[in-house]
């Protein structure tokens, strides 16, 4: 497995820099509910990408 796989790339860089310029002038309730938002969405996604390969090896 190739180890750049791991790392991001230069504009997923700076759009974690844009993030982080935004979540400084966010409330803490607000960080936390996108936070949440975020996690649900990672959780679909990887249930989608489980779903096609269980598919995929039928």
């Amino acid at each position: 497995m190739d180890a750049n796989i791991f790392e991001l790339s230069l504009e997923q860089k700076f759009e974690l820099q844009c993030l982080q310029q935004e979540f400084q002038d966010l409330e803490h309730d607000q960080v936390i509910g996108y936070l949440l938002d975020t996690m649900q969405q990672l959780m679909m996604r990887d249930n989608h990408i489980r779903d096609l390969m269980k598919n995929s090896l039928v």
